[in-house]
């Protein structure tokens, strides 16, 4: 029942008639406060988890995830066959795979690319993506090369030409001195996924790519791991592999992009949470101005028996709606702002047309600025509500 005593007084004291004016002013700049810094981290989080999103979707679906392969980055399957790593958590699928850095040479420019043999055309996410050529033609000794469209451009090739492909860490002896290992390719098809695969990736037939980087019989590069989730890299590449078996994953080329998202992200909500702090300071200074203005009701309550636990919890509640109201307005605008913050953002001319930017709300990350925030606020009412506990009331009822 007293308990019932303090949230009926806490939240009598809610009512703006009964602070004062200038209170009522503090008390509703933390709530604006705490909706605006609410807000603003929400579609902070949101532009850039969408960023995050679909540098995942357009670049790292393309590329090998993971390589299991050994230090000389040569391993044999009989060796270490698939079924030795297919208890690796968080593996969506394996597959075999040749990889390896190569230079490029066209009748007109010469470039430099990654090469990787597969050994089927079938489900094969680059060669899903032809806009000329078919994937039937990637047969074993045929020699045929798919090229993005950018690296056909940069070296001013199309379907049909030939294209020199050059192993550079591998030497051949030749009437006219050491060369780098090299072949003509016929270039079979070229893709576009809109990332940077279509700048610097080539994909031949595994058979081939073999051929070229002389491996011994029964050799690949290792076993190429699609993950269910790549952004969990860091956490998986700390399983136990079998001996003689190390990880590469995709950080290795495309990990600062990544880590870049990641860094500005916090820094981003890093810097918005001032505006919640500052709101977190201006309900400290109100409630101080509610202490104030209430002392003498606080030493009437005392005097009727309630405790200091139940002074503090009139108090507490009282700061907590402040934030709770800015909270909730915070998070419902926030969400809308985010899921129209393109429209937005063209009427007011700050994106050119047909340019948007990517946008992913996240509900858990809502509930975690809501829940966050809640619990700054809370701190910020402790050490007011604690002087109003801690009033005697025989020092303001002796005048009374």
């Amino acid at each position: 029942m007293q308990q019932l005593i303090s949230l009926f007084i806490g939240f009598r004291y809610m009512r703006k008639n009964t602070i004062d004016k200038f209170g009522i002013f503090l008390s509703n700049l933390s709530t604006i406060g705490i909706t605006i810094g609410v807000i603003s981290l929400i579609v902070v989080t949101s532009v850039m988890n969408g960023f995050e999103k679909s540098l995942q979707s357009n670049t790292l679906i393309y590329m090998p995830h993971v390589i299991l392969t050994s230090k000389s980055k040569i391993i044999n399957y009989k060796i270490h066959p698939i079924t030795e790593i297919q208890n690796i958590k968080g593996i969506h699928k394996i597959e075999s795979i040749v990889f390896a850095d190569v230079g490029l040479q066209s009748k007109t420019n010469i470039g430099s690319g990654v090469m990787i043999g597969i050994e089927s055309s079938k489900n094969s996410l680059l060669l899903n993506k032809l806009i000329i050529g078919k994937p039937c033609d990637l047969i074993n000794g045929s020699y045929n090369v798919y090229l993005g469209n950018k690296l056909a451009e940069t070296l001013n090739i199309k379907y049909g030409d030939k294209i020199r492909i050059i192993i550079p860490n591998i030497i051949q002896l030749t009437p006219i001195g050491h060369i780098p290992n090299n072949r003509l390719f016929n270039v079979a098809g070229i893709f576009y996924t809109n990332s940077d695969s279509d700048s610097n990736e080539l994909v031949v037939s595994q058979q081939d790519a073999i051929k070229m980087l002389h491996y011994p019989d029964n050799n690949i590069t290792g076993w190429r791991l699609f993950l269910k989730n790549p952004l969990e890299v860091d956490k998986l590449s700390k399983q136990i592999l079998p001996d003689g078996l190390i990880w590469t994953d995709w950080r290795e080329r495309k990990g600062e992009y990544f880590y870049a998202i990641r860094m500005e992200k916090n820094i981003m909500g890093l810097l918005v949470s001032f505006i919640i702090f500052v709101a977190a300071l201006n309900i400290i200074t109100s409630l101080f101005l509610l202490v104030i203005e209430k002392q003498s009701e606080i030493a009437i309550l005392k005097t009727l028996g309630l405790n200091k636990f139940q002074i503090l919890i009139i108090f507490i509640i009282q700061g907590i709606s402040f934030s709770f109201i800015g909270v909730l307005i915070g998070s419902i605008l926030g969400v809308l702002l985010s899921n129209q913050l393109n429209l937005v953002i063209q009427f007011l001319g700050f994106l050119p047309k047909n340019v948007t930017l990517p946008i992913l709300i996240n509900y858990l990350d809502v509930l975690t600025i809501a829940f966050f925030t809640i619990i700054i606020s809370i701190i910020a009412t402790i050490y007011p509500s604690l002087r109003a506990s801690s009033i005697k009331p025989i020092e303001f009822l002796s005048y009374e």
